[in-house]
């Protein structure tokens, strides 16, 4: 068995559904941090909720036609929806992990739940470490 340190998980399925970024395995521990960035639907009809095991920690609803949420270093996960791409220009349109930070066990996931229409670009990252225990 070995550490690891960096992307964790990553999923970029923008159909409608429960999509499983990671999942710590048997043995493991993770402490971690969520990085995404997605484009809502053009008939601003996408929903977005991210979820640590059961519990939600982020919700975009009704994100306007073709909009982009993601998260930065700044911003307690997501930035509010906007017509704007990041651009990687200021620390605020930089695509980062955001600040908050998870702690998880074995089988602990983290996942992002689509409804509505299906988005039109999404990448969730998990980043961070996960240890032998």
């Amino acid at each position: 068995m070995s550490d690891k340190i960096g992307v964790l998980g990553e999923d970029a399925t923008n159909l409608s559904g429960t999509n499983v970024v990671y999942t710590v395995g048997a043995g493991k521990a993770a402490k971690c941090q969520i990085m995404l960035r997605i484009q809502g639907a053009a008939d601003g009809s996408s929903d977005v909720e991210i979820k640590v095991n059961a519990l939600s920690v982020g919700i975009i609803t009704n994100m306007g036609s073709s909009q982009f949420t993601y998260s930065n270093a700044t911003a307690a996960l997501m930035v509010a929806s906007t017509a704007t791409a990041p651009t990687g220009a200021t620390v605020a349109t930089t695509v980062a992990p955001a600040p908050g930070v998870y702690y998880l066990a074995a089988a602990d996931t983290i996942s992002y739940v689509v409804t509505g229409t299906d988005l039109l670009a999404v990448n969730v990252q998990v980043v961070g470490t996960e240890i032998d225990v």
